[in-house]
């Protein structure tokens, strides 16, 4: 099924040629400093007056501006999506697929440009944009790759009629993506509704909606109809419930908090006037993620992973780790050996322009909520290293490690999605087992051990969607670690799978008697 299929690679930035061509795409990104991305509206678009600042999170700077669509326009949108849906859902397969190809073309072109706006906008490094790039090609090409299995229908035994079972579409779908994965998110979300035949109105995160546009602007070239994709930036509050209670609305693909991912789920589980199906909500919530290093382990291997893991994206990804449970005999020359890994990644605010590990975290509201919860773990724990921030030029704070928690602490269970990991000490691999089960999340886990029983005990026990040994717990590959997770860290939908894809069709059973 995957034959010819082959994960995009990063972009090198040590090779001289690539770093000065990120740095000349952070020149047009200069350049286009104060433009305004309107609301698109079935190809239409709209400036309003009221309007969403974007600022650079390491320097406060203003971006730009994206126009804020009112409630009315979400109702225009959706209506005229639903109107495109009848003879998008009708284009061939091999139609969406070459507009999916185009778009891939489109993708490495503008490659470094969409990097640049996601470091600046973001906060992210070079190469972690540039990875979410690759990981935005390589859910394009098995998209690609599923939807012509897909289309195949499920076997069916013939008789005296003729049976077909078959995937269609289902029609408009509201997505509403996350601000750390600025263009990965936001456009797996529409390229996932596109290729299987439906329409979308799409609802960016307020902090990083000028990546959102960049890459729209491109999905608007590849031949996609108009109306088929739709830009509604917006104040989640003001407009969010309305792509959710809106009659004609199928489906809600959203990537984002806990709290947020609940209300929708809640929200959508109602039957509206008008409305005559149930509608299906897509949902990536969040964990609480923890690191199992147990007595066999390589200790320096370990921290560096663990490292990596809760450190780099300033701790801003929902798969990051946040608990490192140790085992006893094992935790001080771990701990010394994290904080040495963690000394080497101080939070440096040339980010963004310059190359470096560890920059600004998203937004004021991200920089409160996360030093508040550095002093919370000031007073439950013992901070080892970091501790440290500063909000005078940008939000930056400094990769923090906190020793001595207790399972019971509030920054051992509660999500804090920033450069903060609480390590704690186990006696038994059991007890680490247990701790690491005891949230309310579920998605990613990973297991430092050279002791096979532990590793077959992990396997069976560890609750989470994703499940590593001897590595990091960040960074998953399409079509190599298929993404998602249990519990309160969402549906388990799996991106990149054809599993994903099948979230926004349904099977349509045909039988026709050819009996003479």
């Amino acid at each position: 099924m995957y034959n010819g299929f082959v994960n995009a690679i990063d972009v090198d930035f040590t090779i001289p040629e690539n770093a000065a061509k990120i740095k000349a795409a952070f020149e047009q990104v200069d350049k286009e400093k104060g433009l305004v991305c309107p609301v698109v509206i079935g190809g239409e678009k709209i400036i309003t007056e009221k309007k969403i600042a974007s600022l650079d999170p390491a320097t406060k700077e203003v971006l730009g501006y994206t126009c804020s669509a009112s409630a009315e326009m979400v109702d225009k949108a959706i209506v005229l999506a639903n109107d495109v849906f009848k003879t998008w859902s009708k284009t061939s397969l091999d139609e969406r697929i070459r507009c999916m190809r185009k778009l891939a073309t489109l993708l490495d072109e503008n490659r470094y440009y969409l990097d640049a706006w996601n470091c600046v906008e973001s906060g992210k490094n070079w190469a972690e944009a540039d990875g979410e790039l690759c990981e935005l090609l390589d859910f394009i090409n098995s998209y690609v790759a599923h939807m012509k299995e897909l289309d195949k229908g499920l076997p069916v035994i013939q008789t005296a009629e003729h049976n077909v079972c078959k995937w269609i579409p289902v029609g408009v779908g509201a997505t509403v993506s996350p601000w750390n994965f600025p263009v990965g998110l936001f456009a797996n979300m529409l390229i996932a509704a596109a290729i299987t035949g439906n329409t979308s109105v799409s609802k960016p995160a307020s902090n990083t909606p000028i990546c959102a546009y960049k890459f729209f602007e491109l999905m608007e070239k590849c031949g996609v109809p108009a109306g088929v994709i739709n830009f509604v930036p917006g104040s989640g509050s003001e407009i969010g419930d309305l792509l959710v209670d809106h009659p004609l609305t199928r489906f809600i693909n959203f990537t984002g908090s806990k709290e947020v991912g609940c209300r929708i789920y809640e929200r959508a589980a109602k039957v509206n006037p008008g409305q005559i199906w149930l509608k299906r909500v897509v949902a990536e919530m969040g964990g609480k993620n923890a690191i199992i290093v147990d007595s066999s382990a390589n200790i320096k291997k370990a921290a560096n992973g663990v490292a990596m893991s809760a450190f780099t994206f300033q701790g801003q990804k929902c798969s990051a780790c946040s608990r490192a449970l140790v085992m006893a005999d094992v935790y001080e020359e771990f701990v010394e050996a994290l904080v040495a890994e963690a000394a080497a990644l101080k939070a440096d605010q040339g980010c963004g322009r310059d190359n470096h590990m560890i920059g600004p975290v998203s937004s004021k509201e991200a920089y409160d909520k996360i030093t508040s919860y550095i002093e919370i773990g000031r007073g439950e724990g013992t901070i080892v290293h970091g501790g440290t921030y500063s909000d005078e030029i940008g939000y930056f704070i400094d990769p923090t490690v906190i020793r001595d928690i207790k399972r019971t602490d509030r920054i051992a269970n509660e999500e804090i999605f920033g450069p903060v990991v609480a390590v704690i000490k186990v006696d038994s691999f059991d007890e680490a087992l247990d701790i690491a089960n005891q949230t309310e999340y579920g998605l990613t886990g990973s297991v430092y051990s050279e002791t096979r029983e532990n590793v077959i005990k992990a396997k069976e026990t560890f609750n989470v969607g994703n499940l590593y040994f001897n590595r990091k717990c960040t960074a998953a590959v399409v079509l190599q670690h298929p993404f998602g997770g249990f519990n309160m860290s969402g549906t388990d939908a799996k991106t990149g799978t054809p599993y994903y894809l099948t979230n926004f069709m349904n099977l349509k059973a045909i039988s026709e008697d050819i009996a003479e």
